[in-house]
């Protein structure tokens, strides 16, 4: 038996929806949502005012399978019913570490679960799932669980399901085409694993994810794929996104061995919803992000 109660509450670290926001007219709105063991997060956005009206945020202890994530999925919506309401549009994207990106001149649909057998363990009750990424000319290939598929399409029968990664590499992309520096590296931390994408004469030119249980296995992966792509810590800028906060630990230790770091800044493609002014901005900023590209 899956004892819940005892791994996280049901309830929102984060929660700020504008009275703007009518649960019982639902489908004028739009919801993006993350997926993962440890939180389930999502945001609204108003397409007849342009904005974003509302995010919340819930924080697990990191369950063990995806059975336990789907009985706290079905606890959280026993408690906010409105969240699975019928909306214009939803977008989910699951966060794991499954995937593995191949150049679109490489890729074979018929190899895909080669390509994927290649970079990541077999996953039982699983499904190979392909994301095409038309910005970066590349196809991202990841194991999605049977089990979460189902949970997902029956909260949200219109859900479209894409991988977090993706979302990560494409709005990257978009949101920096016209960046004028030789290279930039981003980074978006995770639980106990970061994304590093290269952005070079505007053009993907590396990306891959990155398990650390320390903050020197952090900055040991980061120095040394930098190193690898002829990138020079003392030059270079970085840019954080995710589950990274100033003064912690990982953040101090990338200060001391690299001179150009920053947080990623609110979008400004975008319009927003007073109530969002507190919001810890690059923690969350991957899910508004997500609109200005094609998934």
């Amino acid at each position: 038996m899956i004892q819940l109660l005892m791994i996280a509450p049901a309830k929102p670290v984060i929660s700020l929806i504008d009275k703007s926001f009518k649960q019982d007219y639902s489908k004028h709105f739009q919801l993006t949502i993350r997926i993962a063991l440890d939180g389930f997060s999502f945001v609204i956005y108003s397409p007849e005012k342009q904005r974003f009206v509302g995010i919340e945020h819930y924080r697990f202890h990191p369950l063990n399978d995806k059975m336990q994530l789907s009985a706290m999925l079905d606890e959280i919506m026993m408690k906010q019913a409105w969240i699975v309401y019928p909306y214009q549009q939803v977008k989910v994207f699951v966060d794991n570490l499954k995937a593995v990106v191949v150049p679109n001149p490489l890729f074979d649909e018929k190899e895909k679960g080669n390509y994927l057998a290649f970079a990541q363990a077999f996953q039982d009750n699983s499904r190979i799932v392909t994301d095409p990424l038309k910005t970066a000319d590349a196809t991202l290939i990841y194991y999605l669980s049977n089990v979460l598929a189902a949970k997902i399409k029956d909260f949200w029968a219109n859900a479209t399901i894409r991988h977090l990664s993706s979302a990560f590499i494409e709005s990257t992309l978009v949101g920096n085409k016209n960046i004028q520096q030789d290279a930039v590296v981003f980074i978006h931390v995770r639980n106990q694993a970061f994304d590093m994408l290269v952005l070079a004469d505007q053009k993907l030119r590396f990306f891959n994810t990155f398990r650390f249980n320390t903050k020197e296995d952090f900055i040991y992966f980061l120095l040394f794929a930098m190193e690898q792509q002829h990138l020079n810590p003392e030059k270079t800028p970085i840019q954080f996104s995710g589950a990274l906060e100033a003064g912690s630990e990982i953040y101090t230790i990338c200060e001391r061995y690299i001179r150009n770091i920053q947080f990623e800044k609110r979008n400004k493609s975008f319009d927003y919803s007073y109530v969002l002014e507190t919001l810890p901005w690059h923690q969350h900023s991957l899910l508004f992000n997500t609109s200005q590209c094609e998934l």
